[in-house]
């Protein structure tokens, strides 16, 4: 049996980028994840990890917030300091070479493009005291970038993949890339080893998924993970969309094939997945950041939760309490003039007082009036009422980060409001006869996703067995 943890995303953002200013406020009011205080996250996570059990650590992907040289040099740093305990396998990603050409640094009200940033063909030099060192065998894509094997202890073998680039444009892995998987996982089949890996892109969409980015990021990617399940390659850890879930897809052949998306360090929920191998399978165990310090100053997980909803948060108070200045400020965070600011603000003013104190009781009554009566069962919407409708807005975006920590039993009032709710939208589309396909399946989507969001979906996402 091997003990091992997994973090993902973490995005550490150097200080010699700015932390002070608008334009920094900006920037960091419109994020999940933490930017500056991204230091102490990954810090506490890795401290943690030192007094566990976990015999070894792998972090998949974007281990910079954008490709920044001085961000890369101070993370590695810390990885050094952290490897004098136990060791460390790394897979670099889109963010650590920038990937959109557009690294910034912060200055007062100004954004400046000047930041030295490693190109895709440095990273694995500059990594390889992290994994390289110690791999059995390399695959260099087109990138110069590297998918590489290590044998962190006898009987198991790990594949650690950069599926950045497919050479067709998108994210996955070119016919080479994956012959040369496929002859790997024969090998550590003949030497009777565990085989699991990871990858920086998830390849299973949710349902949710499918309604903010319906293609994903890997190209064929159901096809992929069958043909991992063929090859007996059964359990790849990925990150890059910071949400925590896990998955399962079967190959026609009837081999299981299972995504554990591990959730980024540096944002709610800052997950820290924690593993024990064997022949009969992977125990999988995830602790949340409970704490961590940044410049003397202790801040808790809530902490987290209440930043990644914080900008839609302060953009219903500053309607709410009419202060337009402070309104504009914060939707510039979204890359919103000053001009059109103005303009939504004439007609974001009032709906937006009207949802902050809008009720469940409420938008039932104009729901079942719009749909005469069909829409929203009276009976649960009446024992919920009181509950704010923002509140529950923000209570569903923790459960897509977290992967429903908080679950609500199917036949509940909660459950049945919230998934009728979110089958208005289709049912409203539908009685007008719209014909638009794309809005008819995003809003399948969305109605899809109301049992996954309530429930987590059919694995827990945060505590599970995956059988060999």
């Amino acid at each position: 049996m091997t003990k091992f943890a997994v973090i993902a995303d973490p995005h550490y953002y150097s200080e010699k980028l700015g932390c002070e200013g608008s334009a920094y406020e900006r920037r960091e009011g419109s994020d999940q994840k933490m930017l500056i205080k991204s230091k102490g996250t990954i810090s506490a996570a890795l401290e943690e990890i030192k007094s566990s059990d976990a015999e070894f650590l792998m972090i998949a992907g974007d281990l910079s917030n954008d490709g920044e040289r001085c961000s890369h040099e101070e993370i590695r740093e810390m990885l050094y300091e952290f490897k004098k305990s136990k060791p460390v396998y790394v897979i670099t990603a889109t963010h650590d070479w920038c990937c959109d050409g557009n690294p910034r640094r912060f200055e007062g009200d100004q954004v400046f493009n000047d930041v030295e940033t490693l190109a895709p063909n440095e990273l694995h030099e500059f990594y390889r005291d992290f994994g390289l060192n110690d791999s059995i065998s390399e695959f260099h894509t087109h990138q110069d970038k590297v998918s590489y094997v290590v044998r962190p202890c006898e009987g198991v073998t790990v594949f650690c993949l950069d599926d950045d680039q497919n050479g067709e444009g998108g994210a996955g892995y070119s016919d080479e890339h994956f012959e040369w998987i496929k002859e790997q996982t024969e090998e550590a089949k003949k030497r009777s080893d565990i085989v699991f890996g990871m990858q920086h892109h998830h390849l299973h969409l949710t349902e949710f998924d499918r309604v903010i980015n319906g293609k994903g990021s890997v190209e064929y990617r159901e096809k992929l993970c069958k043909n991992f399940a063929d090859i007996g390659f059964p359990v790849m850890f990925t990150g890059h969309s910071h949400m925590q879930h896990i998955r399962r897809i079967d190959s026609e052949n009837g081999n299981p094939f299972y995504e554990i998306n591990v959730g980024s360090i540096s944002g709610y929920p800052a997950p820290i997945v924690y593993c024990e191998a064997s022949k009969d399978g992977i125990d999988i165990k995830t602790e949340h950041l409970k704490s961590f310090t940044y410049n003397g100053k202790e801040y808790t997980n809530d902490y987290l939760k209440e930043h990644a909803t914080g900008l839609f948060t302060k953009v219903i108070a500053a309607a709410s309490s009419n202060e337009k200045d402070k309104f504009s400020a914060l939707i510039a965070c979204l890359g919103v003039t000053e001009e059109k600011a103005n303009k939504i603000w004439i007609v974001a003013k009032p709906l937006l007082k009207w949802l902050d104190k809008l009720t469940i009781k409420k938008a039932a009554r104009i729901m079942n009036f719009i749909s005469f009566g069909k829409a929203i069962d009276k009976k649960a919407a009446k024992e919920i009422g009181d509950l704010k409708v923002k509140d529950v807005i923000f209570s569903t975006f923790h459960s897509i980060l977290d992967g429903s920590l908080v679950k609500h039993e199917e036949g509940s009032a909660y459950y049945i409001v919230f998934t009728q709710a979110l089958a208005f939208p289709l049912r409203l589309v539908k009685k007008l006869h719209i014909k638009n396909g794309g809005l008819i399946r995003t809003l399948t989507h969305l109605k899809n996703a109301a049992h996954e969001l309530m429930t987590g979906g059919p694995l827990d996402n945060n505590n599970y067995f995956i059988e060999f």
